[in-house]
């Protein structure tokens, strides 16, 4: 479980610095990446790499490969025009996206690794399944105030120097190649980043993050059951 978290918190810090990439287009694709490589890692874990099909729609930002390429392409000129204010906003609020991003890549994988730990996944998954474990993540997330989480995540990484930029200069690495599930070895921290995980690994075993995380997993829960019900 530390091996699968530490990687949790890679993907999520490597994720929350793509707002920092001065490249059009690649941020949202960078976090997609990260939130399908811990998808992957989870699934391997489990030694059931063979629902990552069937899961993408748990953790894709598209709603579909035909229509997020469709609304992609729509929305182009108007991201283009609007990406030097886009990242001038998403540099003054780093100080809250950064460690929410975090928060939600970890939560992310861990709301899978309860699913699978419990059974909850069969062999097969369908696929209004998987939009019921969409759907009830995101009521859940947004139904949360996690202000002393992510008090505790900038506290943490505020510890560690250079950690922003080498999750950058991974997040920019990835941008070269958006249709694959990163490796292991492309996700590999280096000091930097390994030091910043090990901290934040630290602030999540503090008991009040401990109750936050359990909060989260009861309204996921709550949430999917009444989706699995309907």
């Amino acid at each position: 479980m530390n091996w699968l978290l530490h990687q949790w918190i890679v993907a999520g810090l490597v994720s929350s610095a793509a707002r920092f990439v001065p490249i059009p287009f690649v941020d949202d694709v960078i976090q997609d990446q990260c939130r399908r490589y811990v998808v992957a890692r989870t699934l391997e874990a489990h030694a059931r790499s063979d629902l990552k099909k069937e899961l993408r729609a748990y953790h894709s930002s598209d709603a579909g490969c035909v229509a997020g390429c469709l609304g992609m392409l729509a929305k182009a000129p108007l991201k283009l025009i609007l990406f030097p204010i886009r990242k001038i906003v998403a540099l003054f609020t780093s100080v809250r996206g950064v460690p929410l991003e975090v928060i939600r890549t970890i939560l992310l994988g861990r709301t899978l690794d309860r699913m699978l730990r419990d059974e909850v996944l069969g062999k097969t998954v369908s696929t209004q399944q998987v939009l019921a474990m969409r759907e009830s993540f995101n009521i859940a997330f947004a139904k949360m105030d996690f202000r002393v989480a992510r008090a505790a995540m900038s506290d943490a990484l505020a510890n560690v120097q250079g950690w922003k930029e080498s999750a950058k200069d991974m997040a920019t690495s990835l941008s070269g190649d958006q249709s694959q599930t990163p490796s292991e070895d492309q996700l590999q921290g280096d000091k930097a980043i390994n030091a910043s995980a090990e901290r934040v690994e630290e602030a999540l075993r503090q008991p009040e993050l401990v109750k936050l995380f359990a909060e989260f997993d009861q309204r996921f829960d709550e949430a999917y059951q009444d989706r699995s019900i309907a």
